[in-house]
């Protein structure tokens, strides 16, 4: 009599190939996820408090890297970028800020489309264990000599944990894949709107003189 009780550990050893692959899916897919949600957390734009500290930030005398660490990240980065070539003619400000917030946009996508990827192929991976198991369950069907179901059990259990465990891979990596692309998203045009509003009070100033003129409502108005 074949014994019919088969332990997590026996039914993993079965099908230890595929559910290796979709195990190791998961921890890969965790670490980006805690390790993007971290960046985030550390990397905020918020377009109305830019505004209301941009021009203080310019009319100060502090040293450029201190007096523009009250914007905070990136937009700090990306403003230091832009003063250190505002006074030089020959160098295009909008070219040298549009560069620095693409650098952004990279730190921001980092590992994200590997998350999208883990995603869109743990179903399909979890998909082969299961085809994998039941072609290993006919052929134990066959080789007994069509004895009972008791024969392949095995195999379809093996089956059912491959699919159920892509599954579990892909639904979270696809929930976070999801959120941290329109995070990106927001992020980036938040970035955008805020380097439009740093060119223009730019190119109303002189190094040696205070801003003239204060940005209108109507040009803070977008904030996502």
């Amino acid at each position: 009599m074949i014994n019919q009780t088969f332990s997590f550990k026996e039914m993993f050893l079965l099908g230890w190939p595929i559910l290796s692959v979709l195990v190791g899916c998961s921890i890969i897919s965790l670490a980006i996820i805690l390790e993007r949600w971290i960046h985030f957390k550390k990397r905020k734009v918020n377009v109305k408090d830019f505004f209301s500290k941009i021009e203080s930030v310019l009319a100060s005398s502090k040293e450029l890297r201190e007096k523009t660490s009250i914007l905070g990240e990136p937009m700090a980065t990306i403003t230091r970028s832009a003063l250190m070539v505002a006074g030089n003619r020959k160098t295009n400000i909008a070219l040298v800020a549009d560069r620095a917030v693409r650098v952004e946009v990279g730190e921001l996508e980092r590992f994200v489309p590997f998350l999208g990827t883990i995603a869109a192929a743990s179903p399909f991976i979890g998909l082969l264990g299961t085809v994998i198991g039941i072609i290993r369950a006919f052929r134990s069907l066959a080789m007994s000599g069509g004895a009972g179901p008791q024969v392949v059990a095995g195999g379809i259990s093996e089956a059912l944990i491959a699919t159920a465990l892509g599954l579990m891979v892909a639904i979270p990596s696809l929930v976070a894949y999801n959120f941290f692309s329109t995070k990106i998203r927001r992020t980036t045009e938040n970035m955008e709107i805020c380097v439009d509003g740093l060119i223009q009070l730019l190119s109303h100033t002189t190094l040696n003189n205070k801003i003239p003129t204060r940005l209108k409502e109507k040009d803070l108005s977008l904030n996502a």
